[in-house]
């Protein structure tokens, strides 16, 4: 199910008891590198997170950075691999979505898109579908909300066959005084729209 022995053991001793199959798949989804980046959260953990002109930085939505008095940019990258893996025009489209949807929570404009790509050789059959798609994807969803691709880099190479590496980065621009404040408050009103989820998630 992509969980290790050690995961596994660590599910029974917190259960006192055998998992269910509901919660073993329960756990495979919320512990996958998507959902909890249990392989690169060390690293991701180094990175400068304070400074003068950090305004809000990690543990938000999309973090603001003062690039001059009263003028912010925020900025999300996300993995979108196994979505884009198993589905990866919507995985892909998901992905910027997911991105473009976060940069608009700190009430920032969303400018510019770039990618991180890495897929199999293109003269594979298989390479080549998702690599059209994933491509196709963030397009179609960039142009329809009128956020452009500006840059990025593809790479090619055999290990990436099946599993696609697919990193989307969005920046928007604020000025200070239209961020909304942080944080929820019991009886704030959320609404939720679209359509349900498809097989990328």
């Amino acid at each position: 199910m992509g969980l290790t022995q050690q995961e596994i053991a660590l599910i029974k001793s917190s259960l006192g008891r055998e998992p269910t199959g509901a919660e073993l798949a329960f756990f495979t989804s919320h512990w996958s590198e998507h959902c909890s980046y249990k392989s690169t959260k060390r690293w991701l953990r180094r990175l400068p997170g304070r400074a003068p002109w950090v305004v809000r930085g990690r543990g938000t939505d999309a973090p603001l950075v003062e690039v001059e008095r009263g003028l912010y940019v925020s900025f999300k990258i996300e993995s979108h691999n196994h979505p884009s893996a198993v589905d990866p025009y919507n995985g892909a489209a998901t992905g910027v979505g997911g991105i473009i949807r976060d940069i608009l929570t700190v009430g920032a404009v969303p400018v510019a898109l770039l990618v991180n790509l890495h897929f199999g050789p293109p003269d594979d059959p298989h390479a080549r579908w998702i690599m059209d798609n994933v491509v196709r994807g963030i397009a179609d969803y960039g142009n329809r909300v009128g956020v452009p691709v500006v840059g990025g880099e593809t790479w090619f190479d055999e290990d990436f066959t099946h599993t696609p590496i697919v990193l989307a980065t969005c920046v928007g621009v604020v000025e200070k005084d239209a961020v909304p404040p942080g944080g929820v408050e019991p009886g704030d009103l959320i609404v939720v729209a679209g359509l349900g989820a498809d097989r990328s998630g």
